[in-house]
């Protein structure tokens, strides 16, 4: 808590990262050399860090953020640890690889197969555990593909597991978009909501084991799949712990307001327990939308991370340079302990 200080940690260039729990909103200026921390108020609910000068400013009370000002980064307080009680011991097992699977569901909706690809961590298969997952939706133009072919994703979680560090095991779905996806289709039943929602997810929970639970899933998207994980979390917030998402693109006229998630952000209350991921880099076409929507989470006072790079652009290497970001927000809230996790049995 913010006591008596705030202590912060220069972790990557021009980037700061909270080392207590709090709120933080966190100002991103051209030419930042570095990160001061300022001493809230008791009363105050958020810090404002002005990265400019080495100098501490005395900013006791954060100005409201409107749609043209800087971009900000608004930390949450520390996500909370799920509390289980395995009741069975965790099998031995030395795997240091996940698995690729791609497969398929027949979908009714769209009249035809629709691929996907599953990331299955080391050890999935004989630990006897259901583990969180993440549906990571692909962009515009790209396919199911995209976060691993592309982005490098399934080896970069290899990596990563075996530093047994801040992420923890999941499992990753990438499911193909296709049409559904890139059409403004909202009807009730025929949409890439209902794809995901009554099609996707029940599938996958009754043939892997899976953490069938809200508490159990997040979802995320790259661009266009910004916008659908955004549509279809604030449209379900009860559905997922977490959403993200990453160089999303949202205007006020490409959606019905019930699946925009500029009016949907109005509709979260202060005590929602999604948590809430936002990025891009400076000057990306999509940071208007990306403001404004952390700019009415922010008047709502809900708790969200809103992260605005100061170098690169609307591709796969800038994506792909946040994967331990996205991977740490998402698994924020699991055990890093599989033999926490609930058991397949």
């Amino acid at each position: 808590m913010y006591a008596t200080s705030l202590v912060f940690a220069i972790w990557r260039t021009f980037r700061c990262r909270p080392m207590q729990l709090g709120v933080i909103i966190l100002v991103i200026i051209t030419g930042i050399v570095a990160c001061e921390p300022l001493a809230p108020e008791p009363d105050s609910q958020v810090v404002v860090v002005i990265t400019n000068t080495p100098t501490l400013v005395d900013t006791p009370t954060p100005t409201p953020l409107l749609p043209t000002a800087l971009p900000t980064r608004i930390l949450p307080t520390e996500a909370p640890t799920v509390m289980l009680s395995p009741t069975a011991t965790v099998p031995p097992c030395n795997e240091t690889e996940g698995r690729l699977i791609d497969g398929t569901i027949e979908s009714a909706i769209t009249e035809e197969p629709v691929p996907y690809r599953l990331y299955l961590p080391p050890c999935f298969f004989v630990s006897g555990r259901r583990y969180p997952y993440t549906i990571l939706l692909h962009g515009s133009s790209y396919d199911y593909t995209q976060w691993t072919e592309e982005l490098g994703v399934a080896t970069f979680m290899d990596d990563v597991l075996a530093e047994k560090g801040d992420i923890a095991p999941m499992v990753l779905v990438m499911p193909e978009g296709g049409v559904p996806q890139e059409l403004n289709a909202f009807d009730s039943g025929q949409s890439f909501e209902d794809v995901i929602l009554n099609e996707l997810i029940p599938q996958l929970e009754a043939e892997f084991c899976l953490w069938a639970a809200p508490e159990g899933r997040a979802i995320g998207g790259i661009s266009r799949g910004g916008f659908w994980a955004f549509s279809i979390a604030l449209r379900h917030p009860e559905q997922f712990a977490a959403v993200g998402g990453h160089s999303p693109f949202f205007v006020e006229d490409n959606a019905p307001a019930a699946y925009n998630p500029l009016n949907l952000a109005n509709t979260l209350l202060p005590t929602t327990p999604l948590r809430i991921y936002l990025d891009h880099a400076r000057g990306d076409a999509g940071e208007p939308g990306a403001s404004a929507l952390s700019t009415t989470l922010r008047n709502r006072n809900i708790v969200h991370i809103y992260d605005v790079n100061v170098t690169g652009g609307h591709n796969n290497d800038y994506w792909s340079s946040q994967l331990r970001d996205y991977l740490e927000f998402y698994s924020a809230s699991w055990p890093k302990d599989i033999a926490a996790l609930p058991t397949c049995f």
